[in-house]
């Protein structure tokens, strides 16, 4: 392919080679023959008289006419093949286009109206074809979204279903049938989390939510983020203590930015000591302001630390305990998108820490 492409290349450049010679040359002849013909004219017109000058003047302008028609003539065929074969040339570079495998047909960087049309045909192909590559990934992403979503739907149906089963028997005791509904509630409550949760992936993924980030106040999205834990937190007697850099500016959408921050602190309570205290710390960095969330409880195995912000990820430590696998993730898909990020770890006196990092202009 590359070679045949070379030599149509090769050959364009010399039809037009000659084309230009068969062009000049042809006018030259042509300028000579009329000089030669004005020539004769004016050494001979002297020694003859009228009418043999008549007929020769006829006769030299009709060896001219005849000489300049056959000189116009070949130029004309052969910018004639010089067009048809650019026009098959330009056909040929639209084929591989359609195609998927575009080439360069014509000399690029030429100030040429050829080499323009070429450019922008190229750029309009790099357009339909990233716009294509988005389409496929769009597609890929919501089969795989499609596909975690049943896996994930697929244990509190099953539970469900057979919870449902077991009230349906005559022989169940009435500690039994208060078990069982409590089970179905807590499987009724896990659909509705993964429902709610996927519901903020799937848009935050497919780009139908665009986050907004402005310039605005932290304390109020961190207290925003609290008012919705603080009752869950009172029943486990946990206490939220915040200090720090809370008063700086930070460049975030504070709706999506409360609901990082709730999201950790979901987390922090659910896996935290019951009569234990969450430190919310702000700091001051040089582009960021991080915002530390600490907490005391089970701990978090350091070999699961790259894994905690994965889909549907649940550590080895979570147990029966409530969750999707999915507030994490939509912890990093946020701050990704804010041009921050989160991390996590552990502090000195064995407390578990997550810090999210908020892009400060």
């Amino acid at each position: 392919m590359g070679g045949q492409t070379i030599m149509k290349r090769e050959f364009l450049c010399q039809l037009r080679k000659d084309t230009d010679i068969v062009w000049k040359g042809g006018m030259g002849i042509t300028l000579i023959l009329l000089l030669l013909c004005m020539g004769i004219l004016g050494s001979t017109g002297e020694n003859i008289g009228f009418p043999d000058r008549a007929n020769l003047c006829l006769k030299l302008m009709t060896v001219y006419g005849i000489t300049a028609l056959a000189v116009l003539t070949g130029v004309y065929f052969t910018v004639v093949r010089c067009v048809n074969q650019t026009l098959y040339q330009f056909g040929d570079m639209i084929e591989h286009l359609t195609n998927g495998q575009p080439e360069i047909t014509f000399p690029a960087g030429e100030d040429t109206i050829l080499s323009r049309l070429q450019e922008q045909l190229m750029r309009f192909y790099d357009i339909m074809h990233s716009y294509e590559e988005r389409e496929r990934l769009a597609r890929r992403q919501l089969d795989e979204n499609i596909g975690d979503l049943v896996h994930q739907l697929n244990t509190p149906i099953t539970n469900i279903r057979i919870y449902t089963e077991f009230l349906e028997r005559d022989d169940l005791t009435a500690e039994e049938n208060r078990r069982f509904i409590k089970c179905l509630k807590e499987q009724a409550q896990k659909l509705s989390w993964l429902g709610e949760s996927f519901s903020k992936i799937s848009r935050l993924e497919m780009g139908i939510i665009r986050l907004k980030p402005e310039n605005q106040k932290l304390e109020p999205v961190i207290l925003h983020a609290v008012s919705q834990i603080m009752e869950k937190a009172r029943q486990k007697g946990i206490h939220i203590v915040l200090k720090g850099d809370v008063h700086q500016s930070v460049t975030v959408d504070g709706k999506w930015t409360a609901e990082a921050v709730f999201n950790v602190l979901d987390n922090a309570v659910k896996y935290g000591d019951a009569d234990s205290e969450i430190e919310i710390e702000a700091v001051t960095m040089t582009n960021y302001v991080s915002v530390a969330v600490r907490n005391c409880g089970i701990g978090i195995d350091a070999a699961e630390y790259h894994h905690l912000f994965k889909r549907f990820y649940r550590g080895k430590g979570s147990g029966v305990t409530e969750g999707s696998g999915l507030g994490l993730y939509i912890v990093r898909k946020i701050l990704e998108d804010e041009k921050g990020y989160v991390t996590v770890g552990s502090t000195r006196d064995g407390r578990t820490e997550f810090v999210l990092y908020l892009y400060q202009t």
